[in-house]
C-alpha cells in the first residue's frame, strides 16, 4: 500500500532543513542517502526542492533532526552514565548514531594548524609539476600537443606544471606515459601525438571536454556530438569500465586507460567503450551485472537508454536511464524503468557527460 504523500504545510523550508542537517552532522550526501535508504541523486534533487520526500524518508529525517538536538544539548549540560538509547535515537542506522556521539568529540577537539596541513601538499604538487614538466622535454612535445594526448585543454596543461592539482585520469595517463618511456617507447608516443589522423575525412573530432579539476572554475560542458561520427563496423575488444571508474571519465579515450576487463564485440563508433551496470534503477527490463555498450559520438534520441554523469554538484552520479527533453529541449529528464525512482529534470550544465546506449549484454552463465 503506498505511503501518503507528506502534506505541503509541513514541507515549507524543507529544503534548507536537509542542508542544515548535513552540516549539523557534519556528513556527506550518499552518506545521508545511505541512512536514509535513497540514492545519492535523491538527496540532492531534495536539496534543490525539485523532489517532494516521501512520507518514510520525512519521517526519518525528523528523527535525525531531533537526535541531532538532543546531542548538541548534550555539550552544554552534563548527563549521567546509561546505556539506554534515548527514544529519538530508537531505530536510527548505527553509522548515523555514530556520527551523532562524534558531535561532542569535534566540538572539543581543536583543528589542527593549518601549516601542518598545507606543506605537505603543497610538496607533493610541485613534485608532480616537475614529473609532468619532465615528461614533455622526453617527449619533445609541446604543452598543446601533450594536452591533446591526454584528452585535455592546453590551460589545464599550465595550471598543473604550474602546481594544480589534476584529476585521477590525468594522473593515470601520466603515469602510464611515463612508463611507455621507461621502456623505451618515446618515440612512438611523441609520433602518435603528433601524427593522429582524424576519425573522418568529413566529420571533425569533437572537442574535449575539461577535465574535472577545472569543473570548480567552469560550469561542466554537457558533452553531446552535433552529428554522428560515422565508423565502419569492427570488431574490436571494447574497455569495460565499473560505475566507479566512469566517475572519473572526462573524454571517451580515458576508458582505455581506466578499464578493468575488455569485451570483445562488433561496433561502429571508433570510441565506443562498455560500462557493468550496477544498481535495480531499470529493473525489470535490464539487471544488476549487464554490460552497456557506449556509442560517444551519438546523439541520444527521445527513448533512448543513456547512461550520463552527474556535475559534481549533484554528488558526480553516473546514472543508467532512459532520455527524453522537457522545455523545448532546453532541460533533459532521466525516468527509470523502476516505478520507487522518480524521474529527475536536469539542466544541461548540471550533466558532464551523456552518452547512448547501443545495446546491452547480460551473461547467462557465472
Amino acid at each position: 500500500m503506498p505511503h501518503s504523500p507528506v502534506s505541503e504545510e509541513k514541507l515549507v523550508g524543507f529544503p534548507a532543513r536537509c542542508q542544515s542537517l548535513r552540516q549539523k552532522l557534519r556528513v556527506s550526501k550518499p552518506e545521508l542517502a545511505h541512512w536514509l535508504g535513497v540514492g545519492r541523486s535523491y538527496v540532492s534533487v531534495m536539496e534543490k526542492g525539485r523532489q517532494a520526500p516521501s512520507r518514510p524518508v520525512f519521517q526519518l529525517i525528523e528523527k535525525l533532526e531531533a537526535a541531532a538536538n538532543l546531542k548538541q544539548l548534550a555539550m552544554h549540560m552534563p548527563q549521567p552514565d546509561t546505556t539506554a538509547l534515548p527514544s529519538e535515537m530508537a531505530g536510527l542506522p548505527p553509522s548515523a548514531i555514530e556520527a551523532l556521539d562524534r558531535l561532542v568529540q569535534q566540538e572539543e577537539k581543536p583543528a589542527p594548524p593549518a601549516q601542518l596541513i598545507e606543506r605537505p601538499v603543497i610538496r607533493e604538487k610541485n613534485a608532480f609539476a616537475l614529473r609532468v614538466a619532465a615528461l614533455r622535454e622526453k617527449m619533445g612535445v609541446t604543452r598543446p600537443k601533450l594536452a591533446q594526448r591526454l584528452g585535455v585543454s592546453r590551460q589545464y596543461v599550465t595550471k598543473i606544471e604550474n602546481g594544480a592539482h589534476a584529476s585521477l585520469p590525468v594522473i593515470k595517463l601520466i603515469e602510464k606515459l611515463e612508463a611507455e618511456i621507461q621502456n623505451g617507447s618515446a618515440s612512438t608516443i611523441a609520433a602518435t601525438v603528433h601524427d593522429t589522423p582524424p576519425a573522418s575525412s568529413t566529420a571533425p573530432l569533437p572537442a574535449p571536454a575539461p577535465a574535472v579539476a577545472d569543473s570548480a572554475s567552469s560550469a561542466p560542458v554537457f558533452s553531446i556530438p552535433v552529428t554522428p561520427v560515422p565508423g565502419t563496423p569492427r570488431i574490436t575488444a571494447l574497455p569495460v569500465l565499473t560505475i566507479t571508474a566512469a566517475r572519473e571519465l572526462t573524454v571517451p579515450a580515458q576508458a582505455a586507460f581506466a578499464a578493468t576487463e575488455h569485451f570483445a564485440f562488433s561496433v561502429n563508433d571508433p570510441d565506443a567503450f562498455a560500462m557493468r551496470l550496477s544498481g535495480d534503477a531499470m529493473l525489470p527490463q535490464h539487471h544488476d551485472g549487464e554490460l552497456a555498450i557506449l556509442y560517444p559520438n551519438n546523439v541520444p534520441h527521445t527513448g533512448n537508454r543513456v547512461i550520463a554523469r552527474l556535475s559534481d554538484s549533484l554528488g558526480g552520479d553516473v546514472l543508467f536511464r532512459v532520455y527524453s527533453t522537457a522545455d523545448h529541449g532546453h532541460s533533459v529528464v532521466l525516468s527509470s524503468l523502476n516505478p520507487l525512482y522518480p524521474p529527475v529534470t536536469l539542466s544541461p550544465d548540471e550533466i558532464v557527460w551523456i552518452y547512448p546506449v547501443a545495446t546491452t549484454v547480460r551473461q547467462m552463465l557465472q
